[in-house]
């Protein structure tokens, strides 16, 4: 088969013209409404080769494609204010145990980012995720912070930082309620006791 050359519009190797190729395999045009399952995301091969993209455990692959389709569904225009709820997640496909796992680990290699929300008096303030493949809504560039995750730091994530993020939730995470009662009766001291007579 012969090399492919880009400067080259006469034919392809398949015989179609180079400019039907570009025609039918660049993202689609036209009028897209709002509610569109038309809207597209461009990743970099660069960014699909990375350590961090191939190393990512298959809840956090399903956990950050879900945080690429609210991206898209915004029309790539709220990047670093979006929003995804646990029960989102879990509809997408992520275990439901496992939802915070996935968030740290994708936050942990570099392809997002998280404003960390929180609860109180009756208000929530949920997470803020932002990828950091693309610029944000306030008109920064890219800070590809995934670069900075070599092979190494990947695999140091699965044997020792996972477990070292698991402990951290579980110190930030809700106080144990105390039982209204005590389960078991105290046993009783020697003047409370009485003599059945």
């Amino acid at each position: 088969m012969a090399e492919f050359n880009p400067r080259d519009k006469s034919r392809t190797s398949s015989g179609k013209t180079y400019n039907q190729v570009r025609k039918n395999n660049k993202p689609p045009q036209g009028e897209v409404s709002a509610d569109s399952s038309q809207r597209w995301q461009w990743m970099t091969v660069e960014l699909l080769s990375s350590p961090a993209f191939r190393t990512m455990s298959p809840n956090a692959s399903r956990a950050f494609f879900r945080i690429i389709i609210e991206h898209a569904s915004h029309g790539a225009l709220r990047n670093g204010s979006l929003i995804v709820t646990h029960q989102q997640f879990v509809e997408h496909g992520v275990t439901g145990e496992y939802v915070a796992d996935a968030i740290d680990e994708l936050e942990y290699k570099g392809l997002i980012k998280i404003k960390r929300g929180r609860a109180g008096a009756g208000t929530a303030h949920p997470n803020l995720y932002t990828l950091t493949f693309c610029g944000d809504f306030e008109g920064a560039p890219a800070t590809n912070e995934w670069r900075k995750c070599a092979k190494d730091k990947c695999v140091r994530w699965d044997e020792v930082d996972r477990k070292l993020a698991k402990t951290r939730r579980e110190k930030l995470g809700r106080k144990k309620d105390a039982p209204l009662r005590e389960t078991e009766m105290r046993p009783l001291r020697k003047p409370e006791m009485r003599k059945v007579g």
